[in-house]
């Protein structure tokens, strides 16, 4: 799919295999004082902390997080438990990097409690729908479930290594399998697709990085027959269902990639259309999983994200599709765009995006103006709507 591409195929010689459980005794576990890029100060204070590697978060195997101190005094839990991580409310980081251990620790350890912190302020009535049916999906039963909300004393506490993490750690082949066996246990019954596109609806609206003119692409793709979903809208275990079923899952690049990683492999194609240049997100985690993945260089000319303080937010970048890209891409699935792709209306989609995106997106005067200039310069005229006024005073 593309012309211009970066493809995967065989990365299990990289993986490891997962390693045993640890057991600490007399342990404290402490809540979450602070989340900086996703990572959380608490959990459970081990004991030589700068010694540890396997039980702390990690990324690409370098332990990420800082030192709790213990505390002064906490209540004592006398029931063996197994550490779960942090519930990060963030979808993508929590599935990578922070309930990765549930799998191997609940498969040896069926008995136990399961611990688990929250950030900072946040109550258990507060967390998000998603986390609690990610949990339910991974096995563990919400009567076992203990939030940490203040320093606790345990007596048995049981941990397993990060089978993965962010980073360039390929995930090991027996953790997939743990990853698959999750869908006989819930009784899952996959949804057959030939193709579903994972589309990121409504986020350059807000803000957020992506393609202008993917609304387009979208009712495009359906007229065609393609399963097109905005993974936003759906629970977890419909997401689950769909991704299982799918002969080739084309995602727009984003969090939702991350949505694949609760299943192991499955023998289908991914492919991932690039919202920015170079960009192989998750690929060392994805390629196990598929029988091929493949990412596609369908960007096209970029809006910059410079702020007044000269900060530039990378990420929230938006771009034009390289047509002729996206088009090759699509036709070796089998789908002809060129069939109903009709420019004026794609141009006006764009223009309605790139409007909502100036108006929401902070940049600076200067940036906006150059912002403008590309668009002009793509056939896309906007200079004299609200939002670019607005932006400009």
């Amino acid at each position: 799919m593309g012309k211009a591409r970066h493809e995967y195929r065989d990365v299990a010689a990289d993986a490891v295999a997962l390693p045993p459980l640890q057991v600490f005794r007399d342990i404290f576990v402490v809540p979450v004082s602070e989340v900086k890029k996703h990572i959380a100060t608490g959990g459970p204070v081990w004991p030589a902390f700068d010694r540890q590697t396997l039980v702390r978060h990690c990324r690409d195997r370098l332990a990420v997080d800082m030192c709790a101190p213990a505390p002064q005094r906490a209540r004592p839990l006398r029931h063996p438990a197994i550490w779960g991580g942090f519930l990060n409310p963030h979808f993508g980081h929590l599935i990578i990097e922070h309930v990765t251990r549930l799998p191997q620790s609940l498969r040896e350890r069926p008995g136990d409690l399961v611990l688990f912190t929250l950030p900072p302020g946040m109550q258990e009535d507060e967390v998000p729908a998603h986390v609690w049916a990610l949990l339910d999906w991974y096995g563990v039963p919400r009567r076992k479930v203990r939030l940490v909300t203040a320093p606790i004393l345990v007596a048995e506490l049981s941990v397993a290594a990060q089978p993965e993490m962010m980073g360039k750690v390929v995930p090991a082949a027996d953790y997939l399998d743990i990853l698959n066996a999750a869908m006989a246990r819930n009784g899952m019954v996959a949804e057959p697709n030939a193709v579903v596109f994972v589309a990121r609806s409504g986020l350059v609206a807000r803000g957020m990085g992506g393609h202008i003119g993917e609304g387009y692409l979208c009712r495009q793709l359906a007229a065609l027959g393609v399963k097109v979903i905005d993974p936003a809208s759906l629970p977890v275990r419909r997401q689950i269902e769909i991704y299982a079923g799918a002969k080739a899952l084309v995602f727009a690049e984003g969090s939702a990639m991350l949505g694949r990683h609760v299943l192991g492999f499955l023998p289908q194609d991914i492919h991932v259309l690039r919202r920015r240049p170079n960009q192989d997100l998750c690929a060392p985690q994805l390629a196990p999983r598929c029988r091929h993945l493949c990412y596609h260089a369908v960007v096209g000319r970029r809006l910059g994200t410079e702020m007044p303080s000269g900060v530039n937010f990378y990420n929230r970048a938006v771009a034009l599709y390289d047509l002729p890209a996206l088009f090759a891409g699509f036709l070796e699935l089998g789908i002809d765009l060129s069939q109903t792709w009709n420019t004026d209306d794609y141009r006006q989609d764009q223009s309605a995006d790139a409007r909502a995106w100036i108006k929401k997106c902070t940049t600076s005067a200067a940036q906006v103006s150059r912002n403008l200039a590309i668009l002009r310069s793509e056939g896309i005229d906007i200079d004299h709507t609200a939002a670019a006024d607005e932006r400009l005073q």
